[in-house]
């Protein structure tokens, strides 16, 4: 019976849910389809049928499509006031480029195609589906056996409905019995000539649904296609057993139907018997026979599907259940004296009293009751609820309720501790077994070290929206090892990072604890009492009631220049551009540069950031800027903003976008002795083709402050982009970075071997973290700390810089080593979802370290400290955009992509600070 009742698309059996429409959409086909032609593959059509002895209103009806892996999605809603008469045709067409070529226009058109191996379906303006096709056993849409692909041929070929007995479209729910191949296809529109169908009787199919154990009625409709003859039309009707047995759960009919002269329709009920205990659904026959005047049978069966839908008493966690679909989805339930623990303004959450909640921490003891509008419940009442089961976007919730509060006053359960161990930080050991959170879900939490990891993300409506958190104090950081999910390279040591599974988000406005549009800044600590949500495929918490315990500002400016020290800085500025194309590809990545308004605006606000935020270093490495004209703009731009004069130092690269690395250096407290390039023209065969290694060449800036001479070498690594990938491209990446690497090790160490009581300090955008990732320690190779165990690509040899360098980032404290701020999307895990548009998966909101600070003895032997300034990571986005203009040093906020820093080294002898 699967076969008749999907392409009716009357019974949704696994759901328990009926879906009825008029009987005489049972007589619209897809009548013949193309979805490959001699244009290649958007010459496509689909030719709708209309049996039935009554025009057919196709207002809001769809067609859809899915592809051979079960994705569907809507090509053609039909206008309003879209029919198909009796006998005719309706022609849909594909408009898109290279589209329908055939002679006999579309009615309507639909710009996205159908996949050669895919499936479609027409859908009623409910939703519906009224017929279905599919090309291949993946396709989400197909009825019975599906039809063959016709493959990749262009070629004027498709599928028709073969023609009953009676002269109609012959469906009796199986696609490989009910089409046939035609080439050449021979499409109708609208204006074809309509058939004119002979006397023919169908049947629909009828549901009724069983809430008790009163009897039912359920209705059946004979039509016939066209009025009666005189003296009418008799048809004998008769049920059949099924899974429904007459006599218990259905009373038998066998009787003669007339339908009188003139008309076209006759109805007759069968009665479904009640029942007061649950039942799975089940479903009888009806059959047409020996019809009377020489009339046809057209669609002589009909299913009758009884759904019962009959009060279950239930605990929350036997609604709940282990899985994210509850178990008595689209049942009906009552569940008595629980506690309401969280009230929002269209539903509330409740609770198992401690007394009751059951010993399976895998059962979540909470569940959402969903109320359309502000509940009549307050926290604290206990309420007893009866509603239907329902699924929102993986989320169980009780719908159409009927809510009594039998008392106030009561109780909360008690709030699961959210801390360091729950939720669980190793994807080995969840706290929910598959999943961190859906054991979890709308019971009370409670959260005392809450984190929150990123500023707001913006929605239309919502200029300030939800945020990251963690509840166990600590920031989502990136920790060592190879990228969560991926196979950990042959011949290396290192375990998989974790993936940070403790990370989930927050919307504090949902329940009224703060405020709609709230910002928060990231580093910001809180405590809070709430509820487990999962909202569009994340777990979420929503606070009943929130206490910032330490707001962080932004913008956060580094500390003071301490007396008698030298200040070095870094920042990657993110393509600082001019506005002229005279590059191989954009310097800005945009498909434009940007206009001379926009590169002023932007000097002004790298003013702010390097005067401000990072506190006018002495020097100050920046990274992707494209031109000396530019940099010496910013200097000029610092001097008339702040009362210091700054030198800019640039020389090209080769990158093909133009961004280079350069230096400004504060002539008042530091002279100048050389900047030169290093490496610039080393080379390597990149699939046999010569090209350099260093598309930003380091660059060396030889100085004096005082009486201290010391060295920088600003460096700016190939980006990770692709590093953790599985692909020719992936491979020849970490390569590249590899040869990079070794190359700045190689100038190193030649330094330290000319001037080795020399301060050197290399800094600058690794891009790169401070550790391994697999593949290629960009940092260890060059510090000199390299482990082969650690990489796929090995060195083979001891490490070429010795003495080792130090990464000025350990001394940094552990929440705030990061200086860039990257959402690794690991897809369907754990419970998260792509069930629909904007689901992503599960997305970890991921601090990292880039950007580096690598010290020589003797620099470590001045160091003071390192300090990330704070500006462009932390703010929510509505936060950046409005402040670009701002009158004031704020502009800095959301200038760039990454975080500046600044190293603090003691020089005794250098000329006083003037600020």
């Amino acid at each position: 019976m699967l076969g008749k009742l999907t392409r009716r698309g009357l019974w949704l059996a696994l759901a328990g849910v009926a879906s009825t429409f008029a009987a005489q959409a049972t007589d619209l086909t897809l009548n013949q389809f193309r979805v490959r032609g001699p244009a290649g593959g958007n010459d496509e059509f689909v030719e709708l049928f209309n049996a039935g002895a009554a025009p057919l209103d196709l207002s809001g009806y769809k067609l859809n499509a899915s592809n051979a892996s079960g994705t569907t999605g809507t090509r053609l809603t039909f206008p309003a006031g879209t029919t198909i008469r009796p006998g005719c045709f309706l022609l849909l067409t594909n408009s898109a480029s290279g589209g329908y070529s055939g002679s006999v226009a579309g009615d309507l058109k639909y710009s996205t195609g159908i996949t050669d191996d895919g499936g479609l379906a027409l859908l009623d303006a409910g939703g519906a589906i009224v017929d279905q096709v599919g090309l291949s056993s993946g396709s989400a849409y197909k009825a019975g056996t599906p039809l063959a692909s016709l493959g990749s041929t262009k070629a004027d070929q498709g599928y028709a409905r073969r023609q009953s007995a009676a002269g109609v479209p012959q469906d009796t729910g199986d696609n490989s019995a009910d089409f046939v191949k035609v080439a050449p296809t021979a499409p109708h529109n609208s204006a074809s000539a309509c058939v004119a169908q002979a006397a023919a009787l169908s049947i629909a199919d009828s549901s009724a649904t069983v809430h008790g154990a009163g009897d039912v009625a359920m209705p059946f409709t004979v039509t016939l296609n066209q009025p009666a003859p005189d003296g009418g039309v008799t048809v004998h009707v008769a049920t059949r057993d099924d899974t429904a047995k007459a006599g218990t759960d259905y009373e038998a009919v066998d009787t003669t139907l007339s339908i009188p002269a003139g008309q076209a329709q006759a109805q007759f009920d069968v009665t479904v018997h009640g029942r007061s205990t649950p039942s799975d659904d089940k479903d009888f026959l009806v059959q047409l026979s020996d019809p009377s005047g020489g009339v046809a049978l057209g669609d002589g069966s009909a299913v009758g599907a009884i759904l019962y839908d009959i009060p279950v008493a239930a605990e929350i966690w036997q609604i709940t259940g282990h899985d994210a679909v509850s178990p008595l989805l689209g049942k009906s339930v009552l569940t008595h004296g629980n506690v309401v623990t969280a009230v929002g303004p269209q539903g509330f959450t409740m609770q198992t009293p401690d007394a009751r909640a059951d010993a399976d921490p895998l059962t979540s003891n909470g569940i959402y009751v969903y109320t359309g509008g502000a509940p009549a419940v307050g926290v604290g009442d206990v309420v007893d609820v009866a509603a239907k089961v329902d699924d929102y976007y993986n989320l169980a919730e009780l719908k159409n309720p009927t809510v009594t509060v039998t008392a106030h006053g009561a109780r909360l359960p008690k709030a699961i501790v959210f801390d360091e161990h729950t939720p669980s930080p190793d994807p080995d050991r969840l706290s929910c077994g598959a999943t961190n959170f859906q054991c979890f879900m709308s019971m009370r939490v409670k959260i005392e070290r809450g984190m929150i990891n990123t500023g707001n993300k913006r929605f239309s409506d919502e200029p300030y929206a939800e945020v990251s958190i963690t509840a166990n104090g600590k920031r989502s950081l990136r920790l060592p090892g190879v990228e969560f999910g991926v196979p950990v390279p042959d011949g290396v040591s290192l375990p998989n990072w974790s993936g940070n599974p403790e990370v989930f988000k927050m919307n504090t406005a949902d329940f009224g604890a703060v405020p709609a549009n709230t910002p928060f800044n990231a580093g910001t600590t809180f405590g809070a009492e709430g509820v487990i949500s999962y909202d569009f495929g994340a777990y979420t918490f929503i606070p009943t009631s929130f206490k910032v315990k330490q707001a962080a500002s932004i913008p956060r400016a580094v500390a003071p220049v301490p007396p008698l020290a030298l200040r070095i800085g870094a920042f990657n500025v993110e393509r600082f551009c001019d506005s002229t194309f005279d590059t191989t590809y954009t310097c800005s990545g945009d498909s434009k540069e940007p206009t001379p308004d926009q590169v002023a605006l932007k000097t002004r606000r790298l003013s702010s950031y390097i005067g401000s935020v990072l506190g006018l270093p002495d020097v100050v490495s920046l990274e992707e800027v494209e031109t000396l004209g530019l940099l010496q703009g910013l200097a000029k731009q610092l001097g008339d903003d702040y009362p210091v004069k700054y030198d800019a130092y640039l020389v090209p690269g080769h990158d093909p976008s133009g961004i280079n690395v350069g230096f400004l250096v504060r002539h008042d407290r530091v002279r100048v002795l050389s900047v030169q390039q290093l490496a610039a023209d080393e080379t390597w065969d990149d699939d046999g083709q010569t090209e350099y290694i260093h598309d930003h060449p380091p660059l060396l800036l030889t100085a004096q402050a005082g009486l201290l001479r010391f060295r920088v070498i600003a460096v700016h690594g190939k980006a990770r982009q692709n590093v953790d990938d599985d692909t020719a491209a992936a491979v020849r990446d970490r390569q590249k970075r590899f040869l990079q690497a070794k190359s700045i090790a190689t100038q190193v160490q030649a330094l330290q071997r000319a001037e080795p009581l020399t301060p050197l300090l290399v800094v600058g955008d690794f891009n790169a973290y401070q550790f391994s990732d697999g593949w290629a320690d960009v940092v260890g190779l060059i510090s000199g700390r390299y482990r082969d165990s650690e990489n796929q690509l090995k060195l083979g040899g001891p490490n070429i810089v010795r003495p080792a360098l130090w990464d000025a980032v350990e001394s940094v404290p552990e929440n705030d080593r990061y200086s860039y701020l990257y959402t690794e999307n690991f897809g369907e895990i754990q419970g998260y979802t792509k069930a629909g548009s904007g689901n992503p998966g599960r997305t970890v909101p991921t601090v990292q370290v880039l950007d580096h600070a690598l010290l020589n003895l003797p620099a470590r032997a001045l160091f003071l400290r390192m300090q990330y300034g704070r500006a462009d990571l932390d703010a929510p986005v509505q936060t950046e955009d409005d402040a670009a203009n701002a009158p004031d040093w704020t502009r800095a906020v959301g200038v760039s992509d990454h975080d500046g820093f600044v190293v603090d080294l003691v020089d005794p002898l250098i000329p006083p600070l003037r600020r």
